[in-house]
């Protein structure tokens, strides 16, 4: 009979739930590791793995300063308004175990990680880095998982590059890239060798069985068991079947986002276009945190980001895709003006800018540019839906086709014209930051006068919501009145993370998720029952 009972139970195999269970059993914790779906990873295994880590020991070795003070110094300073009264002593933990958590998956799996030339998006203020806290693992095996190998979640970008490969040559240049990296990517292909988030899963999941984690899938865990006011065990619907399964110390929920819940996205994200997370993201996990009397906070906030369309399991999913900086394209909203830089690291922020209604106040949203506008990995995925792109000889036609005001178009695209012509965008300053200038050089603006003119649907897309139950710095579950649930913690998507819509660093969901994943299993393993 397979044991029911253990010390912990993580539900969740995404990034922030492997390295809970990691932790949890280096610690020496009997650790049950639950899947919804039939495959690993969640949202880690379908991302790019950038992931952010300030004064990480690759910095260190590279001769760059950073410490956990100047690491919160930039939390707190980049920090919506409002946010440091309740999420400080998170970005404490996150500014302190950050380091130790990285070090601690190079010791405890076969993951390597490596540098990527990424700044802060917000370097220029206080605490900010030019370089050093983005990594990403180095390619791994997929065949170190043994019988495990064909049980990671496939992406909807090919999973056969580093991060560090992407942004420094397919990005820029995909197909000159891809053909000098052939040879290399068909040894990659027959060696089972994956990056990305791909790799990323590869190594945790390896880890945890190297340490005696079990773990099941097609695992759906239906309710928390609750014994007075403490969490000891769930039931859970496992290959069909009903269970009940006891943790002696508690159970972590990292379950993800609930990007598909009917319930909470219609109420959070009204006009949210796109999904580019698993469809077994539903709200498990903060449903059951509710029911068990958890406070729910930031069910408004998510990695939104850039994004065109692909095909995933059937169906039209998101593809993050990062190309508005290019010259001679900009954005308009629905009354046809353009609302933020096109190469903002806030992009995510400005278009999710809610009215008084609650509502997203520029939806939809439009990327518009001319003949001389060229980004191939675009125009690829666009070419899938033929009525995606709209095109027309002058921009008075193309607004019609959109519609949009055209005496209100033209004038912001002959504002714009203007501007570029200078060499300055005076009203929202593009180009001018650091994170804009690492990816435009010189070449920030470009008008958008040289007919044919297009029009395509800047989409309104999720790649992870980021609200859920609200924890304490160890990540111990809280009611209203902030007391804790005794043997309920939360890491990941699943909780209210500290860092929303707002992010301050490429991989800051991913980076926070697997430090918060850290300091939960080591926390949970240390509880005394």
């Amino acid at each position: 009979m397979p044991d029911t009972t253990f010390d912990v139970i993580v539900v969740g195999s995404g990034g922030a739930g492997l390295a809970a269970a990691l932790a949890a059993s280096v610690d020496g914790a009997k650790v049950l590791i639950l899947e919804k779906s039939p495959v690993l990873g969640g949202t880690t295994a379908m991302s790019s793995a950038g992931t952010w880590v300030p004064a990480n020991h690759h910095m260190r070795a590279a001769g760059i300063e950073d410490s956990p003070e100047e690491t919160l110094t930039y939390l707190r300073a980049t920090a919506p308004p409002g946010w440091a009264k309740d999420e400080d002593e998170l970005w404490q933990a996150l500014s302190h175990e950050s380091a130790p958590m990285l070090r601690f998956l190079e010791d405890k799996t076969p993951l390597v990680f490596e540098l990527v030339n990424h700044p802060d998006f917000y370097v220029e203020q206080p605490g900010g880095k030019l370089f050093g806290r983005m990594v990403s693992p180095t390619l791994i095996s997929r065949y170190k998982l043994g019988r495990w190998w064909n049980k990671v979640r496939p992406s909807v970008k090919p999973q056969y590059f580093t991060y560090k490969e992407m942004v420094s040559g397919i990005l820029k240049d995909p197909w000159r890239s891809l053909v000098r990296m052939g040879p290399s990517l068909v040894w990659r292909f027959i060696a089972g060798k994956v990056g990305l988030g791909n790799g990323l899963i590869v190594g945790l999941a390896r880890g945890c069985l190297d340490h005696g984690c079990e773990i099941r899938v097609k695992a759906d865990v239906k309710r928390l068991i609750l014994e007075g006011d403490s969490v000891a065990g769930v039931e859970a619907v496992i290959d069909g079947k009903p269970e009940t399964l006891r943790a002696r110390k508690g159970v972590i929920l990292a379950t993800g986002g609930f990007d598909w819940a009917p319930d909470y996205m219609p109420k959070h994200f009204p006009g949210m276009e796109l999904i580019g997370a698993p469809r077994s993201n539903t709200g498990d996990g903060q449903r059951m945190a509710a029911e068990a009397g958890a406070e729910l906070d930031h069910m408004d906030q998510a990695n939104i980001a850039p994004v065109t369309f692909t095909g995933y399991e059937g169906h039209r999913h998101a593809q993050p895709l990062y190309e508005t900086y290019t010259p001679h394209c900009i954005l308009v909203n629905r009354h046809g003006e353009r609302f933020v830089s096109e190469g903002s690291a806030s992009l995510g922020s400005a278009l999710d800018e809610r009215g008084p209604d609650g509502k997203p106040k520029h939806l939809p949203v439009w990327r518009i540019f001319d003949s001389r506008y060229k980004h191939t990995l675009g125009m690829h995925y666009a070419a899938k839906d033929p009525a995606y792109v709209r095109t027309a000889p002058t921009l008075e036609a193309l607004a019609a086709k959109i519609d949009l005001d055209a005496k209100v178009l033209s004038a912001t695209v002959e504002r714009f014209n203007g501007w570029s012509k200078e060499g300055v965008d005076r009203d929202f300053h593009r180009g001018e930051t650091a994170w804009e200038r690492y990816y435009t050089g010189d070449r920030a603006l470009g008008t958008v006068e040289q007919g044919p003119f297009f029009a395509a649907p800047f989409l309104y897309a999720s790649l992870g919501t980021k609200g859920g139950a609200r924890t304490n710095a160890r990540c111990e579950v809280l009611r209203p009145d902030k007391s804790v649930i005794g043997g309920l913690y939360c890491a990941g998507i699943a909780m209210a993370h500290p860092i929303g819509t707002k992010a301050v660093g490429a991989g800051t969901t991913i980076g926070p998720c697997l430090t918060f994943g850290y300091i939960a299993g080591k926390s949970i393993a240390r509880r005394n029952a």
